[in-house]
């Protein structure tokens, strides 16, 4: 409904309503609060699509997976294959950590363009804190379409034990594959 007001002068105006008094503007509110808690809400598992692995009793959306286990995440086919700590150092690093361990997987591209690797994978320490990564050998390239490869990465902590390996394609929406390795 609009107000009609005259002025002094004679001209008569049309007072429209505010937009937020408007239905249309309420069920806009409505839509765009319904598809960002969808968006938000997502799926509460430990991401990923379990492929295959080295045990035979698996649950694939609630625990985390182990090493030599595949899981397909988007487009992304990741097998971690080993997790070690290693004696070599980089003389030159800024950071000197106690411990570097050597994180290698192979990644296999099941999509339709070339696939980023060396920054698909985050390394959590035994205190669940973030590990920096370290400069040894690691692998910063991308896979084509359809093909595989095997990657490796370093990272520089100062305590050993269970470490948590996230994977998840660099550019995807899809929810990190999480692995729990132990590292004496």
């Amino acid at each position: 409904m609009s107000k009609k007001i005259t002025d002094e002068n004679g001209n008569t105006y049309v007072q429209k309503k505010p937009f937020y008094k408007r239905i249309w503007f309420w069920i806009l509110v409505v839509i765009v609060v319904a598809i960002g808690g969808s968006a938000l809400g997502g799926n509460k598992n430990n991401g990923g699509k379990q492929v295959s692995s080295n045990s035979s009793n698996k649950e694939a959306s609630s625990k985390m997976y182990k090493l030599g286990d595949t899981v397909k995440v988007g487009d992304a086919t990741y097998t971690l294959k080993s997790v070690e700590k290693t004696d070599e150092r980089n003389e030159m690093a800024d950071k000197q950590p106690a411990n570097v361990i050597k994180v290698v997987y192979h990644v296999k591209n099941d999509g339709k363009e070339d696939l980023p690797v060396g920054t698909d994978l985050n390394v959590y320490g035994p205190d669940n804190n973030k590990l920096d990564t370290y400069a040894l050998e690691n692998t910063m390239d991308s896979v084509a379409a359809g093909k595989e490869m095997d990657v490796t990465a370093a990272y520089g902590t100062d305590k050993l034990g269970k470490f948590e390996l996230q994977f998840a394609p660099l550019i995807s929406i899809k929810q990190a594959a999480k692995y729990s390795v132990e590292v004496n």
